[in-house]
């Protein structure tokens, strides 16, 4: 491996794999491959905040679906009795199946969904840019690698004689180069280049 070069391998829940790679210290080049797509971009160091952050990240569609489900089936399973004459403990028993099978399912998909990350926020706009599932293939790997990168972008940030208007083009640049590669979504770089605009006098930078 080469200097200032460290490599993170990890697969999500939906078995696409992921590399993330830091090399010359100055550039994150992330890869993802699945069995129906793959994609890859790089991201500029200097355009991330310092330290990434630990969050929680939870799924709450389907938990609000789980909650819907359940409750509609008590409804109806105390409405229906009142409109059933004939094979009434068929329909109810149906009811109660679909009900519960549904409800268990969506259920299910919240605790899968929702996980632990480690993210790599871009430095003024605050917009998720390296997204890392927390312990990894393991705690210590994924520790290790995070606290080279953030050493790493702290001791380059620190050698660096850049002004904060360069800072806040670069980072405008980048964001409009994921956003138009998909990776970021055109609402999150229009909320951000919003915010960005705001920190200098937008006649510096080309739209």
């Amino acid at each position: 491996m080469a200097e200032n070069e460290y490599v993170l391998k990890q697969q999500n829940v939906s078995g696409c794999n992921i590399q993330i790679k830091l090399v010359d210290g100055r550039e994150l080049q992330v890869s993802s491959k699945g069995k129906k797509s793959q994609k890859s971009y790089s991201v500029d160091i200097l355009s991330l905040k310092d330290e990434s952050k630990k969050v929680v990240l939870i799924a709450w569609k389907w938990l609000i679906y789980s909650v819907v489900i359940f409750l509609t089936m008590l409804i109806l399973l105390k409405v229906l009795p009142g409109f059933l004459d004939t094979d009434k403990n068929l329909y109810l028993g149906i009811v109660l199946a679909v009900g519960v099978i549904g409800s268990l399912t969506s259920f299910i998909l919240f605790l899968k969904k929702s996980s632990k990350k480690h993210i790599f926020y871009s430095r003024n706009a605050n917009v998720p840019i390296v997204i890392l599932g927390a312990g990894k293939p393991s705690k210590k790997l994924l520790s290790d690698f995070v606290a080279n990168v953030e050493k790493r972008i702290k001791k380059f940030r620190n050698h660096m004689d850049i002004d904060d208007e360069k800072q806040l083009t670069g980072e405008m640049k980048m964001l409009r180069r994921l956003s138009d590669e998909g990776i970021i979504s055109k609402k999150d770089y229009e909320t951000a280049k919003t915010k960005l605009f705001s920190g200098f006098d937008s006649t510096t930078v080309k739209r």
